[in-house]
């Protein structure tokens, strides 16, 4: 079965960033480079997972765990959850659903109760936030970018950044799924993903920021000579006035009566525009936005090359990247400093 949204990112996160081929396990890849005589890359049986190794063992028991509890988790939503309004019901099955705490169910929880309301959807996160643990961070940080409802969505980043100041680091998830709302194309979870940036300090987002802020893309094209598989003109556009003027008259005879019939025609003055190809660009003021307060956190200063993507990587490479490594290496002298400077207890006698 296809994984695809929480479930398919969830799943990148669980396999600890190896990339599944169709087949290509490390055992396979090794019998292949026999039986062929060929020599396989290296950077491929890097890539391929090894079915023996923890982390596919590990991937595969959460699997295993996940199927079995979706089952009793529709069945309580069913019998909790949805049109029914009863407050004792619901409470009732909210205090079932935080029983459900194995990191396992997460991509579960928030596929099942994605509709339902505000009071599941806060318990939902709850379990996550509680969890103290990188794949409930994780949740937390999907549902703050691609969840249909604002609320929710703050709701969610709200729990998020409390976690992290707890944690004191970003977790990587979080960082693959920011990454996955800007390169989404959904205009809300774009936004999202890069407000999301901005109030973490993801300097590793700028590249991101850099290519997402301007998209183009080809409309099509049309037919001409020679034009292969083009089917014709994307648009005609005439600019032009038209006169109409009676071409052609003819009699009508009956008895005691006489009529013309006559036919009109049209005379067009001016030019025709005729249209072959056409390319489509967008620019995202969130993207732009959020791209420079990241440029201005990390440098202290104002930067600004508007959509120019070309000047932007430029900076990137030339100051921000020397500036922000300099950063990083005084921050690490201080803290060796400061714990330098800090007394040694007495040993035992």
């Amino acid at each position: 079965m296809a994984l695809t949204g929480h479930r398919a990112c969830a799943a990148r996160i669980a396999l600890c960033s190896f990339v599944a081929f169709a087949g290509l396990t490390a055992p396979a890849i090794a019998q292949e480079g026999v039986t062929t005589g060929s020599s396989v890359p290296e950077w491929i049986k890097r890539l391929a997972i090894d079915p023996e190794s923890p982390q596919a063992k590990r991937y595969a028991a959460q699997q295993k765990v996940r199927l079995e509890k979706e089952k009793e988790l529709r069945k309580l939503r069913l019998k909790h959850f949805g049109p029914i309004k009863k407050t004792e019901i619901r409470q009732e099955g909210i205090l079932k659903l935080r029983e459900y705490t194995d990191i396992a169910t997460f991509p579960a929880l928030v596929e099942i109760f994605q509709r339902e309301g505000l009071d599941v959807r806060t318990a939902v996160m709850d379990i996550f936030a509680d969890s103290a643990t990188p794949e409930g961070d994780t949740s937390l940080t999907w549902i703050g970018i691609f969840d249909d409802s604002p609320e929710v969505r703050a709701a969610a980043v709200t729990r998020l950044q409390k976690r992290i100041k707890d944690e004191g680091r970003v977790p990587d998830g979080v960082r693959l799924a920011t990454f996955e709302g800007i390169r989404s194309g959904k205009e809300s979870a774009m936004a999202s993903a890069a407000n999301l940036a901005v109030q973490l300090n993801l300097f590793e987002a700028i590249p991101w920021l850099i290519s997402g802020q301007v998209q183009g893309s080809g409309a099509g094209g049309g037919g001409g000579a020679g034009g292969g598989e083009r089917n014709g003109a994307l648009a005609w556009i005439l600019v032009g006035t038209q006169t109409a003027y009676v071409s052609d008259l003819t009699p009508v005879v009956a008895p005691n009566a006489v009529a013309f019939d006559p036919t009109l025609s049209v005379i067009t003055e001016g030019v025709i525009l005729r249209v072959l190809d056409a390319a489509v660009i967008s620019y995202n003021f969130d993207l732009y936005g959020a791209l420079k307060d990241l440029a201005k956190a990390g440098m202290g200063k104002s930067v600004d090359y508007g959509f120019d993507t070309l000047k932007w990587q430029d900076w990137y490479a030339r100051e921000f990247k020397p500036h922000l490594a300099q950063k990083l290496a005084e921050e690490q002298a201080a803290r060796a400093a400061a714990d330098a400077a800090k007394p040694v207890a007495p040993g035992p006698d």
